[in-house]
C-alpha cells in the first residue's frame, strides 16, 4: 500500500525539480506581471519599483522548499522581501498580491505542462508551500511595523522629553530674568508711595494703587515659574517647621477675601476636628497650595456662590505608619469636565478658551497662565502626599460644582534631607 505522506512528498520534490528547470521561463514571467501591476496609491503620489532580486529570491526559495523540504531561503526571502518594500511604501495587501500573482503563474504553468489528475497532486502540494510563505510575509511584515511603531514612539517620546526640558529651562530663564527688573519697579513704587502717601491729586494715588497692584500679581506669576521650574528639575526643597494647619487656612481664605470684595462669594472655614495635631510641614509652601486651590475655585464660581474648605483625620498609611490629614475645598462653581479631571495640574493647562475668558486673577473665569494648580500638586507630592478634584461635569448653567481634596502626612519630626541636599547645607528646618 502507498504512504500518502511519502506519496506527496515526492509529489513536491518532483514539481521543484521541474520549476528548476523552467525558472527561466516562470521568474521573469512572474516579476514581470509584478511591475506590471504597481501598487494603487493616492492620486499624486507613488512608491518605487519592486526590487527584482528579492522576487527572483522567492522563487528560487519556494524551488528549493518544493525539492528538498527545507525552507530557511524562502523565509530568509520572505523577510527581505518586507525588509526592503515596507520602507518604501509597500502595504501588506501589496505584498500578498505579489504571491498571489506567483501562484496564478505557477497554476497555469502547472496545468499547462501535467496531466489534469498529476497537475492537481502537484498544485495541492505548492498551496501548502505557498501559504506557509504568505505566513512568513504577513509575520515578518507585522514585526517590522511594530519595530518601526517602537522606534516612531521612542523618537516621539525623545522629542517631547526635548520640548519639555526646553520649556522647563525657559521658565527658568524667563522667571530669574524677571525676578531682578521686578524687583526694582517694586521698590520704586514703594519709594513713589512713601513720597506722594498725602498727594490730593486722586488720579496719581489711583495710578500708584494700579502699579502696586500689577507688579504684585505679576510678582505671584514669577514665584509659580520658579516653583514650577524647581518641580520639573526635582529641586524643590521644604523647609520643615511645627505648622498648625488651620491657622494657614484662615490666612489664605482671609488673604482672598480682601481682594475680593465685589465677588460675592461666601468662603466658609468649617470647624476642624481637635484631633489635628500640629505637624512638620513647610507652612508658606502649603499657603502656595491653599491660595492656589481656594483662588482657582474663587475663578469658577460664579458671583453670590460659596466655597467652604473642610478637614478630617485620616486613619494611618500600612506602609509609612504615618497618620494623614485630608483637607476638601468645595465650591458651587462650573464644574470640571470629567476629560480635564486628570489634566488639570498639568503645567500650562487650561480649561477655558483663550479668546473667551476674562483678565484678572479674581474674576469669573479669569484668565492666568495655567501654574497655579501645577505647583500646588508639585508641592504636595514633595511632602508625601496626594491631590486630585472630584466634579459631575461641567456646565455653566446648572453649575455642579467641583471639590478638591489633598492630604498631608502628619509628620511628628523634619524627614532627613536627601543626601545631597545635606552636601549642601540645603532641606534644614
Amino acid at each position: 500500500m502507498t504512504n500518502p505522506l511519502r506519496s506527496e512528498v515526492s509529489a513536491r520534490a518532483t514539481l521543484g525539480r521541474w520549476l528548476r528547470t523552467q525558472t527561466a521561463a516562470i521568474a521573469p514571467a512572474w516579476i514581470e506581471s509584478v511591475r506590471a501591476r504597481p501598487p494603487v496609491r493616492v492620486q499624486g503620489t507613488s512608491v518605487p519599483a519592486v526590487a527584482e532580486s528579492t522576487l527572483q529570491d522567492i522563487y528560487d526559495g519556494l524551488v528549493i522548499a518544493l525539492q528538498v523540504a527545507r525552507y530557511d531561503e524562502l523565509e530568509q526571502a520572505a523577510n527581505a522581501l518586507v525588509a526592503v518594500h515596507l520602507p518604501v511604501g509597500y502595504s501588506l495587501g501589496d505584498l500578498l498580491g505579489m504571491l498571489l500573482l506567483l501562484k496564478e503563474n505557477l497554476w497555469l504553468a502547472i496545468t499547462a505542462a501535467f496531466p489534469i489528475e498529476e497537475a492537481m497532486t502537484q498544485l495541492h502540494g505548492l498551496d501548502a508551500v505557498l501559504f506557509r510563505l504568505g505566513t512568513q510575509v504577513s509575520l515578518a511584515f507585522v514585526t517590522e511595523r511594530e519595530e518601526a511603531m517602537r522606534d516612531e514612539l521612542e523618537q516621539t517620546k525623545w522629542r517631547l522629553e526635548k520640548l519639555d526640558r526646553t520649556k522647563s529651562d525657559f521658565i527658568s530663564i524667563a522667571a530669574h530674568e524677571l525676578k531682578t527688573p521686578l524687583t526694582l519697579i517694586q521698590g520704586y513704587a514703594d519709594i513713589l508711595n512713601l513720597e506722594l502717601a498725602k498727594d490730593p491729586n486722586e488720579r496719581r494715588r489711583s495710578a500708584l494703587v494700579g502699579l502696586a497692584s500689577g507688579t504684585q500679581r505679576l510678582s505671584i506669576i514669577i514665584q509659580d515659574m520658579i516653583a514650577v521650574s524647581m518641580i520639573d528639575n526635582d529641586v524643590l526643597t521644604l523647609s520643615y517647621q511645627p505648622t498648625t494647619l488651620q491657622q494657614i487656612v484662615r490666612m489664605a481664605v482671609s488673604d482672598l477675601e480682601f481682594s475680593i470684595p465685589d465677588r460675592q462669594l461666601t468662603l466658609t472655614i468649617q470647624d476642624f476636628p481637635p484631633n489635628i495635631p500640629a505637624f512638620y510641614a513647610d507652612p508658606q509652601r502649603l499657603y502656595q497650595v491653599l491660595n492656589h486651590i481656594i483662588g482657582n475655585s474663587v475663578k469658577y464660581t460664579p458671583d453670590g456662590g460659596t466655597i467652604t474648605i473642610s478637614a478630617r483625620m485620616l486613619g494611618a498609611d500600612a506602609e509609612t505608619g504615618l497618620d494623614f490629614v485630608q483637607v476638601s475645598i468645595v465650591d458651587t462653581g462650573i464644574g470640571i469636565a470629567l476629560e480635564d479631571q486628570e489634566r488639570i495640574f498639568d503645567k500650562f493647562y487650561g480649561v477655558t478658551e483663550p479668546l473667551r475668558h476674562s483678565s484678572g486673577r479674581t474674576k469669573f473665569k479669569g484668565g492666568g497662565p495655567g501654574l497655579g494648580l501645577a505647583v500646588a500638586k508639585g508641592i504636595v507630592d514633595a511632602h508625601g502626599g496626594k491631590i486630585w478634584a472630584d466634579s459631575p461635569g461641567y456646565n455653566e448653567q446648572h453649575c455642579p460644582g467641583s471639590t478638591f481634596h489633598f492630604v498631608l502626612p502628619i509628620r511628628k519630626e523634619p524627614p532627613a534631607p536627601p543626601r545631597g541636599q545635606q552636601r549642601l547645607g540645603l532641606g534644614k528646618p
